[in-house]
């Protein structure tokens, strides 16, 4: 959405430019030639850029005091993962100095720019006008959307309605501006930049001729769900079919994708496995010491095509107290929740307990990432209540997924949102970062 993001890319254009000429800067002296030199660079810029991308810097979205502190994070991390290499070519006090002088200097410059940009963006910068055709509940909906979004920079200046008895909502503090024949003098008026379609049915040609007439070359026209997608990274289900899901999973580039991920998949969890295998081991002891019960709790789940399989996790309630049709992804459970072992809050709180579901992906039951299975109860209830519910099976579910990184506790109509934009839009480079930003959220805490 160009319209929108054009001062994303130029954040992030600078943001490049200065974390390259400053480190360039920083280890000429300590590089020995201009290979070592340009490999030390790229190896930093390569891993902070991409690790303030995993962290969200480069949404579109309203900056807050606590990005300081992740932006000091995001900067620090990376020049420990720089400094791998290095120790293994010969660290020095002089390596150490340098490290932390190029992190410093790059923090500062960074946050220094970012607060140029903010307030460049909160004071100077052009609110682009936003004109709605439709005013009903679609129209209403994508108004709300874009109000509670300020960091879009738009404004909806009002609505164009032909169907003036049918307005569900007449008390809105958007004006109705006119019928939709009107639409070339209200574009003018005031100064429109985007259009977004949102009328329910479809529209005649007389409208249709109205709109090509009034809308001028230049100003960006959407359909409503389009725009819902692009603002808030959900697919709008029930304005639009899922036709595209079918043809998406029968082409033949569909089975080269699958055996990709399955390949990306075994090789993930047989890591993830053996880099946390210590974790495990005192996680394992823990559990059993505790009331000597089983390690693991197993729970019948939904899989791809909703197939059942039994999802392993490392059991964190006392024995008697287990319960089988208890959701972890659905219940919220209380840090003072009486049910749950001393030691094992500490396993929830970083998500610990959901290792051992690497063997579920060993198996071929899940996957690393895609949507999170549920259990059948909640399967067949949604199924029958949700339209296109089933959809989000047509994929294997996932250890982790874009719903979670996006809204803790959604509702179950606003986790299929999440997953079949997830589906919609999937690649195996997207998954990576997907991975990362969930990883990321566990090990600082704030993945509940």
């Amino acid at each position: 959405m160009s319209v929108i993001t054009r001062s994303i890319y130029i954040l992030a254009i600078v943001d490049a430019l200065i974390v390259a000429f400053t480190t360039m800067h920083m280890f000429a002296g300590l590089a020995e030639n201009a290979f070592q030199l340009f490999i030390t660079t790229l190896w930093f810029f390569i891993v902070l850029m991409f690790t303030l991308y995993a962290k969200g810097f480069y949404n579109v979205r309203e900056y807050e005091i606590k990005d300081i502190y992740f932006l000091f994070e995001a900067v620090a991390v990376t020049s420990a993962i720089t400094a791998i290499p290095l120790i293994i070519l010969g660290f020095n006090i002089i390596t150490f100095l340098l490290l932390a002088t190029n992190a410093t200097l790059i923090f500062i410059f960074l946050l220094t720019w970012r607060i140029i940009f903010y307030m460049h963006f909160k004071y100077f910068k052009t609110v682009k006008n936003v004109l709605i055709v439709g005013a009903g509940q679609d129209g209403k909906l994508i108004a709300e959307e874009i109000q509670a979004q300020p960091a879009l920079g738009l404004k909806v200046v009002g609505f164009l309605d032909d169907n003036m008895n049918t307005i569900e909502d007449e008390d809105s503090t958007i004006p109705i501006l006119g019928l939709t024949c009107d639409s070339e003098a209200v574009i003018k008026d005031n100064n429109v930049k985007i259009v977004i379609i949102a009328v329910k049915s479809r529209m005649d040609s007389i409208i249709l001729t109205d709109l090509v007439k009034g809308i001028p070359l230049g100003v960006k026209v959407w359909r409503m769900p389009k725009f819902y997608e692009k603002i808030t990274h959900k697919y709008l289900v029930s304005k639009m079919t899922v036709n595209w899901l079918f043809y998406d999973c029968v082409r033949k580039k569909a089975l080269l994708y699958a055996n990709l991920k399955r390949f990306c998949d075994v090789i993930a969890s047989i890591a993830i496995l053996i880099l946390t295998s210590p974790l495990s081991i005192i996680a394992m002891i823990s559990i059993k010491l505790s009331d000597l019960g089983p390690i693991f709790f197993t729970q019948t789940r939904i899989g791809k095509f909703g197939q059942p399989f039994k999802m392993i996790k490392f059991r964190t309630m006392y024995q008697d107290k287990v319960e089988e049709d208890f959701d972890d992804d659905l219940n919220e459970v209380q840090d003072d929740d009486k049910r749950i072992m001393p030691f094992c809050k500490f396993l929830r709180q970083f998500h610990i307990d959901e290792l051992p579901q690497m063997i579920n992906v060993l198996r071929g039951d899940m996957s690393i990432i895609g949507p999170r299975p549920v259990r059948e109860e909640v399967y067949y209830e949604n199924k029958n209540r949700i339209p296109f519910w089933e959809s989000r099976n047509w994929v294997r579910p996932g250890w982790c997924g874009w719903q979670q990184i996006n809204v803790c506790e959604p509702s179950a109509e606003e986790r299929l949102e999440y997953d079949l934009y997830y589906i919609k839009h999937r690649h195996i480079l997207w998954e990576f970062t997907i991975l990362i930003q969930y990883v990321a959220k566990v090990l600082s805490g704030r993945c509940k």
